[in-house]
Parts: C-alpha cells; sequence; structure tokens
C-alpha cells in the first residue's frame, strides 16, 4: 500500500514539472507571431500603394505625390518603427539560459519542497511505516477459542457480574446475564437462585425470564411439573404467543396426557412458526402424533 501510494506520488510530481518545465524549455516560435517591424513595414507598403494609384489616376499630382510619401516616411521614421525591435542575439541566449536555469531550479527543488511540506503536515508515518512480517500478521488473526479456553471467559464474566451485582444488587439485567452465564457453566444451582433474584427485583413480568427459570427448574428436579409450570402459565399469561412458553406448556400436557390442551398449545406455536420452517415441520410431527394418541 505504501509503495502504491509512493508511485502515485512520482506521477503526480512529473506531471506537475512538465507543466512547469514546458514553457520554460521550449523554442521561442518567433515565425507564428508577426513583428512589429514587418507589420510596420507592410501598413507602409500599403498607404504607399494607394498613394502610386492616386497619382497614376491623376488624383495627386507628382509633386503632391512626393509630399505624402516624404510625410509617410518622416512618420515611420518618428514612430521609431523601423527600428529592430527583435531581441539581440547575446539578449535572446540570455533568456534562454535563464529559462534553462529555472527549469534546474524547478527538478532539483519542487520535489524536495513537496516532500518536505508533507512530513510536516501530513500523515508520513503512516506512508513510511514498515509494514509487518506475514507472519505476525498471521499471529494476530483470532482463533476459534476451545471450549476451555471458552469456559474460563464465562468464568471471569461470573465473577465480574458477582463484583457487580455486590456494589448493585438491585440491577436486573445483571441479575438474568449471570443465570445465563452460570446456565453454560452448568451451575444449574446457582443460576436458578439467580433467575430467583431476578424475579424478585422487577423479573417477574418477563416471559423470557420466566419461561428460563421454568426450564432450569424443572432439569433439575426431572419434570415440569409444580413450580416451572406455574412458571410457564405466567409467562403465557403475559404473552399468550410466547414461543417458549406454548412449546414447555404444550410438552407437559403431552406427558400428562392432556391431548386437547397439547393440541392447542402447539397449534397457537405453529401459527407463529415460520412456514417450512424445521421447527414447523416438528410441530405438525407432534400435532400428528397428538390425532394419534386422541
Amino acid at each position: 500500500m505504501n509503495g502504491l501510494f509512493l508511485l502515485f506520488a512520482l506521477l503526480l510530481c512529473i506531471l506537475a514539472l512538465a507543466f512547469v518545465l514546458y514553457p520554460l524549455l521550449r523554442e521561442p516560435q518567433g515565425d507564428t507571431v508577426p513583428s512589429r517591424r514587418s507589420i510596420n513595414a507592410s501598413v507602409h507598403r500599403d498607404r504607399v500603394r494607394e498613394l502610386e494609384q492616386d497619382l497614376a489616376s491623376g488624383t495627386l499630382t507628382r509633386a503632391q505625390y512626393d509630399t505624402a510619401l516624404a510625410d509617410l516616411e518622416r512618420e515611420l521614421l518618428d514612430s521609431g518603427a523601423v527600428d529592430p525591435d527583435e531581441q539581440p542575439i547575446n539578449e535572446g541566449r540570455g533568456a534562454r539560459r535563464a529559462a534553462g536555469a529555472a527549469a534546474f531550479v524547478s527538478i532539483a527543488v519542487l520535489p524536495f519542497m513537496a516532500i518536505g511540506l508533507y512530513l510536516a503536515v501530513g500523515h508520513a508515518d503512516e506512508v513510511f511505516a514498515t509494514q509487518q512480517p506475514s507472519e505476525e500478521v498471521a499471529e494476530v488473526v483470532p482463533t476459534p477459542a476451545t471450549e476451555a479456553e471458552l469456559r474460563r471467559q464465562f468464568e471471569m464474566m461470573a465473577q465480574q457480574l458477582q463484583g457487580r451485582l455486590a456494589q448493585e444488587p438491585d440491577d436486573l439485567e445483571s441479575w438474568v446475564l449471570l443465570g445465563r452465564t452460570l446456565v453454560f457453566l452448568e451451575d444449574l444451582e446457582a443460576a436458578e437462585r439467580a433467575f430467583r433474584e431476578a424475579l424478585a427485583h422487577g423479573g417477574d413480568r418477563d416471559p423470557d425470564l420466566l419461561t428460563r427459570y421454568a426450564d432450569v427448574m424443572a432439569e433439575r428436579q426431572g419434570s415440569l411439573t409444580g413450580e416451572p409450570l406455574r412458571l410457564i402459565e405466567q409467562a403465557l399469561e403475559v404473552d399468550p404467543y410466547h414461543a417458549q412458553g406454548l412449546w414447555l406448556a404444550g410438552s407437559q400436557a403431552f406427558m400428562e396426557g392432556e391431548m386437547d390442551s397439547a393440541r392447542s398449545y402447539w397449534e397457537r406455536l405453529l401459527s407463529i412458526l415460520p412456514e417450512g420452517s424445521p421447527e414447523a415441520e416438528v410441530i405438525r410431527g407432534n400435532l400428528s402424533q397428538v390425532t394419534a394418541e386422541g
């Protein structure tokens, strides 16, 4: 990237020098622009030709012609138009030397002035920075964390959350996050306590928290009966179309042989699932089993 930048900078510098050097080094093209002397001579010849025509046509006498011609010659001399207006050879050479010197100074000074200006006000440290070897770049590429590393990260997170909650015990979000972290660490007893604290600090109207707490309790006691089922029903009172609540309630009704209740819960769940999704296919299978059992 740095080399590409420097290449573009060099090309732009050459382009800028070209605009400066071309007018300085090109040869003067005197033949393209008529000199003052040639113009005055041409005008003088035209006026003399007009006098000759007047003399030939009899408009002017010889004396008048001679007088007018003398006046033209005097005007030409008085105006100084017949003096050579081109530069002498030495002056032309001096001008060319001056142009060459200016071109040399431009070539020698302008690039260094540009570099100095950039070093002073630009981002030279980024342009001229040495790129890291490919081996070092490869080392900083994050690699997927192993299960042990991920577990250590969650343990550190749990410790940090516990320290925060020791200072701010009313922080609902921290209690919920601590419970989820402990579920990952498979400390279900501590996770249950964290979810219980979350409910006590305003989470009793959160269907996600209610169903998660019910799931943890059911896993510890081996069934959804009792307190877990009460929490599921509470979640469905808050949100009758809560997917996790409908799934757990339908599963418990099916386990207890209440096929009508199971069908009601799962049909409601099927209505909110995306058509053709794997979850919808599972619920259709469950409903077919309910029909077969019923």
